[in-house]
């Protein structure tokens, strides 16, 4: 049984230009100490989705569909359970640490109070913990810096603080909501060795992220989202150097290689579209320059793109109802500058 199941998910947000469905029938699993990169541009659905299995969308939002934990419906548990759940045996590092973390607050007191909520350690023995989750993610001296606000960290040690609280409960899943936005080159990779470093067999990890590179180096498996569906899953290498979508074989080409030798980068296309308005049948179809007639009729869902049926692509190409007439082909820039084939069909 899966970690984490979520079956036919969609999120509502009701607002007053129209009800946005910012996710759409996603459906995804997410092993024990799998790490699962969710990708794709801003407005895709990835924080939507996250915020969903967490409980944590505004008075606005709804939610159908089914999302279940350790074999747990979390749909239909209280906000009692939710909240045991949330911060314990799920924990969350957000986007902005600045935001995250509460300015009149100790960093020591906001970790030690994670502690104290979620464990049965209190007073000075939440306190040696929450030293030593600092001291776990590599922050130095961290009985002086316990006792320091968020404002005399740095960017970087801002967030490991939050990767900190987020290992308060002893969680086996961790989701990483964008943890890389905003830092520099070299603390990202610190913090990628940090995660890197944590992420046992005993801990999954759900990394959202529009960053390519940073999935690449980390993840395991892929979710590319476009406009709240998903359009292709598969194997971060299958991914990479066989994309199977125009989407994803998009943004693969928008990603700057060392070696590269074009003028320009190539890029998507368009916008994405009015969620509170969706185009019909595929709504990759007004930016894909591969979109035929059909596409406009039928919202593809994810088909096998082989016979193993763990690569997998939400296009006509792959449903065989178009018995081959829609075809596309993907070049890839591969990292000495060239250009690699990808899949064609």
């Amino acid at each position: 049984m899966a970690l984490l199941e979520v079956e036919d998910l969609v999120v509502r947000f009701y607002t007053e230009g129209g009800v946005v469905r910012a996710v759409d029938g996603l459906s995804y699993t997410l092993d024990r100490g799998e790490r699962l990169g969710v990708v794709g541009e801003s407005g895709a659905g990835k924080t939507a989705a996250a915020l969903a299995v967490l409980g944590l969308l505004d008075e606005s939002g709804r939610i159908e569909g089914e999302i279940r934990f350790d074999g747990e419906s979390l749909t239909a548990a209280d906000d009692d359970r939710l909240q045991a759940i949330r911060g314990g045996r799920i924990g969350t590092v957000f986007q902005d640490p600045e935001a995250a973390l509460n300015p009149v607050y100790t960093v020591g007191e906001q970790i030690a109070e994670a502690v104290r909520t979620h464990t049965d350690r209190d007073g000075a023995a939440a306190n040696d913990r929450a030293v030593a989750l600092l001291d776990r993610v590599g922050i130095p001296d961290p009985a002086t810096r316990a006792d320091q606000y968020p404002h005399e960290f740095s960017g970087g040690m801002a967030q490991r603080a939050l990767v900190a609280m987020a290992l308060a409960g002893d969680p086996d899943l961790l989701i990483a909501d964008e943890p890389t936005t905003g830092l520099d080159v070299t603390v990202q990779a610190q913090l990628l060795e940090l995660l890197d470093d944590l992420a046992t067999a005993d801990l999954a990890v759900q990394l959202v992220s529009h960053d390519l590179g940073v999935v690449a180096e980390f993840c395991d498996r892929v979710l590319v989202l476009y406009a709240g569906q998903a359009v292709e899953r598969a194997p971060v290498d299958d991914l990479f150097y066989e994309p199977k979508h125009p989407y994803t074989a998009g943004l693969l080409r928008s990603v700057p290689r060392i070696g590269d030798s074009r003028d320009r980068l190539s890029a998507l296309s368009g916008t994405t579209p009015d969620l509170s308005a969706p185009p019909p049948g595929c709504r990759f179809h007004p930016r894909c320059p591969y979109a035929e007639d059909a596409c406009t009729k039928h919202d593809p869902p994810l088909a096998a793109t082989d016979d193993s049926g763990v690569h997998r692509a939400a296009c006509l190409a792959y449903t065989g109802d178009l018995s081959g007439e829609l075809t596309f082909s993907v070049d890839v820039v591969d990292d000495d500058g060239g250009a690699d084939g990808g899949d064609s069909r």
